[in-house]
């Protein structure tokens, strides 16, 4: 998609809500009760590394950033506790962690044995490195418990990616590029 189409209005408020929702920028309670059932529906639907189901625009309150209802406040900081084993599916990992529509982790990070953005650290050597599971978990599913002003998007807390798919990716950045 080009700058200009960025410009029309539907196209700025789906890039808008993809964009908030990677990041994290939706209240908790936009998807409690029968929305989060709502949104576990629509998820089914989707296949990773393709566009977004229409039907997710329908629940969100607002589709506008220059209107009150679509300046929602993130959600509260989650902290989670990892519960082992890792036993995650690396080479699916790898997939999630490269494909631009799923994890996108390379758009800001090196990886194992793939090129990637320079925003975040380098995760190339994280096989060598080998921090703590817990550490990792947590930094992928709601990072901001480190960092309150951190970048990186809020993956768990949102629903973004599952359990099963932060422990494949968390399996790639341990296991590495065989």
């Amino acid at each position: 998609m080009n700058l200009t189409a960025l410009r029309q209005p539907g196209a700025r408020c789906l890039a808008a809500l993809v964009a908030a929702s990677v990041l994290g920028l939706f209240s908790p309670g936009v998807f409690a009760g029968s929305g989060q059932e709502k949104l576990q529906k629509i998820r089914a639907k989707w296949k990773p590394g393709e566009a977004m189901v229409p039907e997710f625009l329908t629940l969100y309150p607002c589709h506008e950033e220059d209107q009150p209802c679509g300046k929602l406040p993130p959600p509260a900081v989650e902290k989670v506790a990892f519960k082992g084993p890792l036993a995650g599916d690396a080479a699916r990992g790898e997939k999630i962690a490269l494909d631009v529509r799923w994890g996108n982790c390379a758009a800001c990070h090196a990886l194992p044995g793939a090129p990637g953005g320079s925003v975040g650290p380098s995760l190339a050597d994280y096989p060598q490195r080998r921090p703590p599971v817990q550490y990792t978990y947590q930094r992928i599913w709601d990072g901001r418990v480190f960092n309150p002003d951190a970048h990186m998007p809020i993956y768990g807390t949102q629903g973004v990616l599952t359990e099963e798919e932060i422990r494949d990716v968390m399996a790639f950045l341990y296991q590495g590029k065989k």
